[in-house]
């Protein structure tokens, strides 16, 4: 009797941490920029914050999907992707990239801009207006097809920091010629004041639309189709519009 009595219990413990383990397992990561205010960033606390990780929690969270949510410079969210183990979120499509990840449906356009001083005139209609120059990115990011094939060819000096405020200070410092920013992060930070000498021309580098992907060896394809549709749920409800509006609007 204590023998089967010990067996009902070491059987029901082990369900339980199989259960568990599954749980644990079932959990989503997805890596967001901790340095792409306001877009995606890390908190005062080392949580994720701004528009993308409101709009996933709201999203997984119609899916009854539990998502575990990390801020980590690109260049690291990058690598796990690569290796299976997170989602990326906030990311652009490239003919290199198309090869590796799956894709959720448009999250957004982002405008990607070029800010410059003041007092140097630089004239800006197209990415051929930029050879010669030194240029702030961010470490990591790709900006599209067209400008990571003139970097490659180093047809521009391009210098890497972890987000747009080093940027900033640099070419306020005259230590860059141009940086590469998206327009609401752009204008957010020149409204602060603290670079009276930097501006945002008028003609757009690109625009560029931002995605959910994961590796494609995590076959994520249902979970996206998914994700998609909770997505059109939050636009149709107009919550999407009022993230928008909370995180993105002008200063």
């Amino acid at each position: 009797m204590r023998k089967s009595w010990f067996a009902a219990w070491a059987m029901a413990m082990g369900l339980a941490g199989l259960l568990g383990s599954i749980a644990v397992r079932a959990q989503e990561r997805v890596d967001i920029d901790a340095n792409d205010p306001p877009f995606m960033f890390a908190d005062a606390n080392g949580m994720a914050a701004g528009f993308y990780p409101e709009m996933l929690r709201l999203a997984f969270g119609l899916m009854n999907e539990p998502v575990q949510i990390d801020a980590v410079p690109w260049k690291r969210a990058m690598a796990e992707i690569d290796a299976g183990s997170a989602g990326v979120a906030g990311i652009y499509k490239t003919q290199e990239r198309l090869q590796k990840y799956d894709y959720s449906a448009t999250l957004l356009t982002e405008k990607l801009v070029v800010v410059a001083r003041r007092d140097r005139a630089l004239h800006f209609a197209g990415l051929e207006d930029l050879a010669g120059l030194r240029i702030g990115v961010i470490r990591g990011w790709s900006y599209g097809d067209e400008f990571d094939t003139m970097r490659a060819a180093g047809r521009f000096q391009v210098e890497e920091v972890v987000g747009d405020t080093p940027n900033f200070n640099k070419l306020e410092a005259g230590r860059l010629d141009a940086v590469i920013s998206i327009e609401q992060g752009s204008r957010k930070l020149l409204a602060t004041g603290s670079f009276p000498a930097l501006q945002v021309l008028p003609v757009p580098l690109a625009m560029k639309t931002a995605h959910l992907a994961f590796s494609r060896a995590q076959h994520k394809g249902a979970l996206l189709a998914r994700f998609d549709a909770a997505m059109e749920t939050l636009r149709r409800s107009g919550e999407f519009d009022r993230l928008v509006e909370r995180h993105l609007s002008p200063p």
